[in-house]
């Protein structure tokens, strides 16, 4: 995780004038949370620790570190604090030993492009494309890379994995604070390193009496290009070292005290092309491990908590089935039990249709009739039967047109008529009318 120092101090001074403004209780209150939160930014892990490597490392193991809280120190990698040890790790290579730069990839896909880089960028580079390690970064400007021999990343991560740390490399270029419009650069240890953009900058080997060529080279490039800094800031240099960027580089050079490093994380991770996990992997997972061991408890008691109601559900689904066939078997002694649930719907429909139950039922069809049927004169209604879903009713009419009008009633009521059996005689006209109910 990474923060900046500045803005938490910002942010805690802010706490503080709320709570001067709201009185006693809410500048306790604020206090308090000033407190809680200095607590968890220097809480083991919440921020990195800053190793600084040498140019000759790891022949020479004397890194420079430095504590989250601004406590530095210098030491064999051995001699590094529990913190530490304990922490993960921003090593800041040395300047020259990464190559900064940009390429132009017009095409698609990040396979591809790792597959082109060493293409796009065989006129920068000094060594065999096989022997390099290529990190990138995809903007709008195009695309950012970083290029490490893997020999050198492969005898840092070594000195690492020996002490059973868990780093991540990044040149020390991209360790300076930078702004807009403003170069920043750094004297350490026979090397300069000059930070020019966001992922841009360049390292050389050099003197602090007099700025090496490349950086002559670059301003003038930049110069020519109409991109020149308005400004340079200096970090770790005296005022005579300043005074003598300025006039050398004909170009207003200020001093910045702070420490190098802090800020957002840097957006290359040296090496991260994949390979096999090492001891710094190792070292990762053993600062992973409460928060695996909490994931792993709660997928075994979450698998657990299924296992006791599966079982339950199971449990009651077999005392359910026992009941139901004794009920079955109650219910229908005769018939032999295949599917009880099944068995039992069809027989109960079937009971309630022989009793009055159900879409083609006596009751349902004679609740669509009656209407109808009682408009009849007192006695024309002489018999009624009813057989699987059909309705037979024979009535006494006084003449052809009212049966057809008994007819259109029960029609429009949604049954299905069918007159049989139709006499006529001197005190009328007698038939059957035979209705089911019309199919949905």
């Amino acid at each position: 995780m990474a923060a900046q120092p500045l803005q938490t101090e910002t942010l805690l001074r802010a706490i503080m004038r709320v709570g001067a403004r709201q009185g006693p209780a809410l500048r306790r209150r604020a206090g308090e949370w000033r407190d809680r939160l200095k607590a968890w930014l220097r809480a083991p892990g919440t921020l990195p620790w800053h190793l600084f490597l040498p140019p000759d490392f790891p022949e020479t193991q004397s890194v420079e570190w430095r504590s989250p809280e601004g406590e530095a120190g210098r030491g064999l990698l051995s001699e590094l604090p529990a913190d530490a040890r304990r922490s993960s790790l921003r090593a800041w290579t040395p300047a020259i030993e990464t190559l900064l730069t940009v390429a132009q990839w017009p095409g698609r896909g990040r396979g591809k492009l790792a597959q082109a880089l060493p293409y796009l960028l065989e006129d920068q580079l000094l060594m065999e494309p096989e022997v390099l390690a290529f990190s990138y970064r995809e903007t709008d400007l195009g695309i950012f890379v970083a290029v490490t021999a893997k020999e050198r990343l492969a005898a840092w991560r070594a000195a690492m994995d020996k002490e059973r740390l868990s780093v991540s490399f990044c040149p020390v270029t991209l360790a300076l604070p930078w702004h807009p419009k403003t170069w920043s650069c750094r004297f350490a240890e026979g090397q300069w390193a000059v930070r020019t953009g966001i992922y841009s900058g360049f390292g050389a080997a050099g003197q602090p009496a007099y700025p090496p060529a490349a950086f002559l080279q670059a301003l003038d490039e930049a110069r020519a290009q109409g991109a020149a800094p308005d400004s340079i800031i200096l970090f770790g240099g005296d005022d005579g070292v300043r005074q003598m960027l300025s006039d050398t580089l004909a170009c207003e050079v200020t001093r910045d005290r702070r420490a190098i490093g802090e800020g957002e994380a840097p957006p290359f991770r040296l090496g991260d092309t994949g390979g096999a996990v090492s001891a710094t992997g190792v070292a990762a997972f053993r600062a992973l491990r409460p928060t695996l061991i909490v994931i792993a408890a709660a997928l075994v008691l979450g698998f657990t908590y299924t296992l006791f109601r599966w079982v339950s559900l199971a449990r009651q689904e077999s005392r359910v089935e026992a009941h139901m066939t004794a009920l079955f078997t109650k219910t229908f002694p005769n018939a032999p039990v295949l599917d009880p649930a099944a068995q039992m719907r069809r027989g109960v429909a079937r009971l309630a249709g022989h009793g009055g139950g159900g879409r083609e039922s006596f009751l349902s069809i004679l609740t669509l009739a009656s209407p109808a049927l009682a408009s009849l004169p007192h006695g024309a209604l002489t018999r009624i039967d009813y057989h699987d879903g059909t309705l037979r009713c024979a009535v006494r009419v006084g003449d052809f047109n009212a049966l057809t009008a008994l007819n259109g009633r029960l029609a429009q009521a949604g049954l299905r008529v069918h007159v049989t059996h139709v006499i006529s005689h001197h005190g009328g006209v007698q038939a059957d009318v035979v209705m089911t109910r019309v199919s949905p």
